[in-house]
């Protein structure tokens, strides 16, 4: 049985006639009769009784149309994968990436990902920046995405640069900090900080607090939420918090150093470079990220 028989059966099935299908099919009618012939013939069975020039299936031949359709997509897919393969497509992507871009936005990107590459499987792992250059040289993920240190071994050399991201310092905008008509470092340490943390071979660390009085959590996301819940301050990349600013949930500190720039990278495995999919993704991400800066 060959899947050229199965599309010219489900045709026929549709149509209710031979040239139906054959029109369908951009075939002749004598090639469509022929397979059709072939197929009962291999089968054993008659699937059409025939009535002029229409076809109307026969039980059992109505018994296999949801088969037929079923083998019809296992083929497609099939197909599909070999396509897959053959473009050079990853089959398999593990990512790491922090949060300083928001949910909707990644969320967005990884279903156009899948309609454009519908056939690579996504494993997301969600880490602190400091902790992404060490997954990628572990092997534990074939790429990372983030405000992760800027690398300087040999070891990193599939390292790209996709856009400087504007970093905030905030308040909620009834802090204390907020309400200051100018804020100074006394000012700063004088209240509790809300600082990024990350693991390494000591520990958990905190990622430079200014204090002593700090807390520290391992997502943008935790800090920008303890900060609009007003527990301390915090920098914060724009993306991240713009809508919590445009409805005055925080404030931006007026502190001299309240603004300044990190840079979004990506970080390549040997392995992942230059792929259909790691390129495609970085290539959105620094297209996305020049439009919201």
């Amino acid at each position: 049985m060959k899947d050229s028989q199965i599309e010219i059966f489900l045709a026929v099935v549709e149509h209710g006639s031979v040239a139906g299908a054959a029109r369908t099919l951009g075939r002749s009618r004598t090639t469509v009769s022929t397979a059709l012939s072939a197929l009962e013939d291999e089968l054993g069975v008659p699937l059409f009784e025939r009535s002029g020039n229409q076809l109307h299936l026969t039980p059992v031949g109505g018994s296999i149309v949801t088969d037929c359709q079923r083998l019809q997509q296992v083929v497609g897919q099939i197909q599909a994968r070999c396509r897959h393969h053959m473009s050079g497509a990853e089959s398999a992507l593990r990512i790491a990436r922090d949060d300083a871009l928001p949910e909707a936005a990644w969320r967005d990107l990884l279903r156009r990902m899948k309609r454009a590459f519908p056939h690579t499987s996504v494993s997301v792992y969600l880490a602190p920046p400091r902790e992404l250059p060490d997954l990628v040289e572990r092997q534990a993920v074939d790429v990372a995405y983030g405000l992760m240190p800027q690398i300087l071994s040999v070891g990193y050399q599939w390292f790209r640069e996709l856009a400087d991201v504007r970093m905030l310092t905030v308040a909620a905008s009834d802090h204390p900090l907020a309400t200051l008509p100018r804020v100074t470092q006394d000012d700063l340490v004088g209240h509790t900080e809300i600082v990024l943390a990350y693991l390494d071979k000591d520990g958990l660390i905190p990622e430079s607090p200014e204090t002593d009085n700090y807390l520290a959590f391992t997502q943008y996301e935790l800090i920008r939420d303890a900060v609009i819940e007003g527990a301390g301050w915090a920098d914060l990349p724009l993306p991240l918090i713009s809508h919590a600013l445009r409805h005055e949930q925080l404030r931006t500190i007026p502190h001299p150093g309240a603004k300044w720039w990190k840079t979004f990278c990506v970080l390549e495995s040997e392995q992942a470079h230059g792929g259909p999919v790691v390129t495609w993704l970085a290539n959105e991400l620094e297209a996305y990220l020049s439009r919201i800066s």
